[in-house]
């Protein structure tokens, strides 16, 4: 690629996570090296299983802490996320990706475990040709900004709202 973009997927519907699986899944068709890192959530849903057969053209790696996130997040979690965002970084050093996602990873800027002047920096001196997809519900405004392309989410109805559980193979 001769310019990479940034790309969000945001809002409070279903479905960010899934697309950003499907552009993984069209990049690795054409032949491009896929980092995939998931923040936030348990690295036990479906799709971490068919992620990971990708291996070594698809990078998966999750930083969780094995709980479920009820208000804030733990000192525990934040050094996972902390973790997560270093691997990011090294990522974009080593030039060895042409597609890195970023999964859940607002909630990390939202909580202010990652600085949004920090996270700017670094998309700002990324390489040219790195493609950057990031998801999550409420994206501070800064990075809206300077995205280039936005795509939200938005629910208009949700079965969880009537009670549904998250289904293994639809939501997990």
């Amino acid at each position: 690629m001769d310019r990479g973009y940034l790309q969000l997927y945001i809002g409070d519907g279903k479905g960010k996570t899934t697309a950003a699986i499907g552009l993984a899944i069209r990049a690795l068709g054409a032949g491009l090296r896929v980092a995939f890192l998931q923040f936030f959530k348990p690295g036990d849903s479906s799709e971490v299983k068919i992620l990971q057969q990708f291996y070594p053209r698809l990078l998966f790696k999750n930083f969780h802490s094995g709980k479920f996130i009820r208000g804030r997040p733990s000192e525990k979690l934040k050094a996972k996320i902390m973790e997560g965002y270093t691997s990011f970084k090294e990522l974009l050093s080593e030039r060895n990706f042409d597609l890195i996602i970023l999964d859940e990873f607002v909630y990390a800027l939202r909580w202010n475990i990652i600085t949004i002047s920090d996270f700017i920096e670094q998309l700002r001196n990324k390489p040219k040709q790195v493609e950057i997809v990031i998801t999550g519900r409420e994206a501070p405004k800064e990075l809206i900004e300077i995205a280039d392309l936005v795509t939200e989410m938005k629910k208009i109805k949700h079965y969880y709202d009537q009670g549904v559980k998250a289904r293994w193979g639809i939501e997990k």
